[in-house]
């Protein structure tokens, strides 16, 4: 190894030993062609193309919303001068810090709306301040409602049913200098009852106009310590208005 890579290496070591000491949390569903989604898009289909026995290989054919499962919506989303999925910097949802805001206190039902006072008293009571460059993650507990929850609904009622951010809240948030905002919902800020979006200002003013990402359908936050490191990557899609993602939380 040349000499002067020689402190370049140490670096990456120190930091690949100290990923590896770290907690990781597995927060995405399964994709599978049962699972709930949101009212806009239909279930996935996955169909198998080669079977083993029938050749020397077994794959399938995916046919998938790009808001499937757990995922981030692009700028483009909402905003038709916003950057496409394939245009967001990787670096965006690459490691940066969450902070969780645990709201599950509050028992938010379809249609409610979360105010900057449950943001302001998860902040102090779980000890910790939003900051630049931050991911904020919303948790109501919502996936409770899924099959194998603690009180599961229908998947459709899942995909029409939820309470979302207030548009002080959205302020605030996107003030604090965010990079995403995150949620255990199907769409995030969104206050949606019986199907009727009663709320949508993150998509509409305060985040994606913004450049701010917004990922939804997140899972299994209860056992999530509320800060850490967030990493997620979208798939490249050309013109994508969004993409799939596999979010790992790492915490200490």
């Amino acid at each position: 190894m040349p000499e002067n890579n020689s402190a370049g290496w140490h670096d990456l070591d120190v930091i690949s030993t100290a990923i590896k000491r770290l907690t990781t949390h597995d927060v995405s569903p399964t994709i599978g062609a049962d699972m709930a989604m949101f009212m806009m898009h239909e279930k996935p289909e996955i169909t198998p193309t080669s079977m083993h026995g029938q050749g020397p290989s077994a794959t399938n054919r995916l046919n998938i919303a790009e808001h499937t499962g757990s995922h981030v919506d692009a700028p483009f989303h909402t905003d038709p001068s916003g950057a496409t999925i394939d245009q967001v910097p990787l670096e965006v949802l690459l490691l940066p810090r969450f902070c969780k805001y645990d709201l599950t206190e509050y028992n938010h039902q379809p249609g409610d709306l979360i105010g900057v006072d449950h943001l302001v008293a998860a902040q102090e009571r779980l000890g910790f301040e939003l900051g630049q460059g931050d991911v904020a993650i919303i948790e109501t507990g919502w996936d409770r409602f899924l099959p194998g929850g603690t009180d599961p609904r229908d998947n459709n009622w899942w995909g029409r049913n939820q309470p979302g951010l207030s548009p002080e809240a959205c302020n605030y948030l996107a003030e604090a200098g965010v990079v995403a905002v995150a949620s255990d919902t199907g769409a995030c800020d969104l206050a949606i009852r019986d199907g009727h979006v009663l709320a949508a200002d993150g998509h509409a003013r305060a985040f994606l106009p913004r450049g701010i990402l917004i990922v939804e359908g997140l899972h299994n936050l209860a056992e999530v310590p509320a800060t850490g490191l967030f990493l997620a990557l979208p798939l490249k899609i050309k013109n994508g208005t969004g993409s799939p993602l596999r979010v790992v939380l790492l915490t200490e």
